[in-house]
């Protein structure tokens, strides 16, 4: 992993070169709407005290009754918080007492909930989004490392067995934590 200071000055400048950076660590390049996506969902939530506070499944289900509009904002602050805590506070999940596949598997129908409700252009993000769950929170976890591991080695097992997250593969791989070859065979395929 590269560390570098970050010199820019603007809070947007200062996301994105983060996000770069973990595209580089990670050895992935998102496209412009995606990456767009993850800073700005960064900024939103930056000082966000309350992230992860809420039942998000309550909160997915009450948003099937609002009109289409509020029902897409609903959802997609529930996909961007769990794409946040997956990614960046993944330990919050055993205080909750759930798996972080939890929030991977609630944050993809969010998203994807969103693509069949809203115009063509904006479908397409939003499947995107759902389709790259697992991605966006990999990098997420990939700026998480810079600073401590994302989960504890028996929680990335999981994560990595029910997600196929690159990110809790490399960290169980890292840890010394032993990984069956017959497991990372499996999950090649």
């Amino acid at each position: 992993m590269s560390k570098k200071f970050i010199l820019s000055s603007s809070e947007l400048s200062q996301w994105h070169s983060l996000v770069h950076e973990a595209e580089e660590d990670y050895g992935c390049q998102l496209d412009e709407a995606m990456q767009s996506y993850l800073v700005f969902t960064l900024m939103r939530f930056a000082r966000d005290q309350q992230l992860n506070s809420q039942a998000l499944a309550i909160d997915y289900l009450y948003s099937h009754h609002l009109p289409d509009r509020l029902r897409s904002e609903q959802l997609r602050t529930i996909g961007d918080q769990c794409l946040l805590v997956s990614g960046l506070f993944p330990q919050s999940a055993e205080k909750r007492q759930v798996d972080v596949s939890y929030y991977v598997d609630l944050g993809r129908s969010a998203y994807h909930h969103i693509s069949t409700v809203t115009q063509q252009s904006i479908a397409e993000l939003y499947l995107q989004l759902a389709d790259s769950f697992v991605l966006l929170m990999d990098l997420l976890q990939t700026i998480r490392l810079y600073s401590s591991p994302a989960l504890q080695p028996l929680a990335a097992l999981d994560l990595w067995q029910k997600t196929g997250s690159r990110a809790a593969l490399q960290q169980i791989s890292g840890s010394g934590t032993p990984v069956h070859p017959h497991f990372i065979h499996c999950q090649k395929k």
